[in-house]
């Protein structure tokens, strides 16, 4: 019995997991506000207004969107928070808050920059991904969601989901789901083309979810309960506990492995999930992270809130 508590409490403490520091560093402009790497792209998203896009082979700046200043209601020179980005086949899409909290959407393709939703429609869109070359999916933090034409910049199909403020958006690998989450301690599972309600996760957080990620068949989300939740259905899941918030949680590619942010300390722990023991503890970050993702088994990509993005090696 002794010994099972002794275990358990090395386990709990993380005392067993190994200790991991950045291999690699990369500084944007600016403070980074999401960022999306595909292949050996890099994009990202600064709170000043830039998206810029790197060759992470050379680790070189190839291209730069600045978007124009704006006033604000004083008068004074401001510049756009960029909210989200996403990466196909050379295009990018972006939304950047702008004027009153009203927010913009941009396809850049070819050095060019179309804008596909303006300041005009007053929308408080606050993330987009493709969903195939011309669809995008949009949810927006009054907890619409949109399936939107980009070569048409018109909506396809719109749902009101909840009146609860929107957290986290996800697509499966093939983009046939949806899995999104607000304020609200549920997860919902939705086809892509008809938002057509197909599950409700609400069996395990118990306040805000605050980020999800979906990878071979499995969900994770993590939020102002300090649980982060690996659910393999509707009703089995299992579970572990950060110290703070979970600001952002990611799965590797085969979902062996999922990774959070742990603690007020911005220390990232990476478990099994098939023990939900700490396998990795990942010491680097000084401010709160933004943003983890995997780019393969066994390595991953965080951000904070300043402009340095770390890279990280598990093996």
């Amino acid at each position: 019995m002794i010994k099972t508590v002794v275990l358990i409490f090395l386990l709990v403490t993380g005392l067993l997991s190994e200790e991991i520091k950045p291999y690699r560093y990369l500084s944007a402009s600016e403070a980074v506000s999401d960022f999306i790497k595909v292949k050996d792209i890099l994009v990202v998203g600064t709170e000043e207004g830039t998206v810029e896009v790197y060759d992470l082979t050379t680790d070189t700046l190839i291209d730069k969107v600045s978007l124009p200043k704006y006033k604000d209601i004083l008068g004074d020179d401001m510049r756009s928070l960029i909210l989200s980005v996403d990466y196909r086949k050379g295009r990018i899409l972006f939304i950047a808050r702008v004027i009153d909290g009203y927010r913009e959407l941009y396809l850049y393709e070819n050095k060019i920059l179309t804008t596909l939703i303006g300041i005009k429609e007053k929308t408080t869109v606050q993330k987009v991904m493709f969903v195939d070359d011309n669809i995008a999916l949009i949810q927006s933090m009054g907890n619409e969601i949109i399936l939107f034409d980009i070569k048409a910049k018109k909506r396809i199909l719109s749902k009101q989901l909840n009146y609860s403020s929107f957290s986290d958006l996800t697509l499966d690998e093939e983009h046939k789901y949806i899995y999104t989450a607000d304020e609200t301690p549920m997860i919902t599972k939705m086809d892509v083309k008809t938002f057509k309600i197909l599950k409700e996760y609400n069996k395990a957080n118990k306040r805000d979810i605050v980020s999800i990620d979906f990878k071979n068949e499995i969900l994770l989300s993590g939020g102002k309960d300090k649980r982060v939740i690996v659910y393999r259905s509707l009703e089995e899941y299992t579970m572990t506990k950060g110290q703070f918030f979970i600001y952002s949680v990611a799965l590797n590619p085969q979902a062996t492995l999922a990774a959070f942010m742990k603690n007020e300390e911005n220390d990232i722990s990476v478990v099994d999930i098939n023990t939900m023991q700490e396998k990795y503890l990942l010491k680097g970050h000084n401010q709160t992270i933004i943003k983890i993702d995997f780019f393969n088994e066994n390595e991953l990509i965080s951000a904070d809130e300043r402009n340095k993005l770390m890279f990280w090696k598990l093996e």
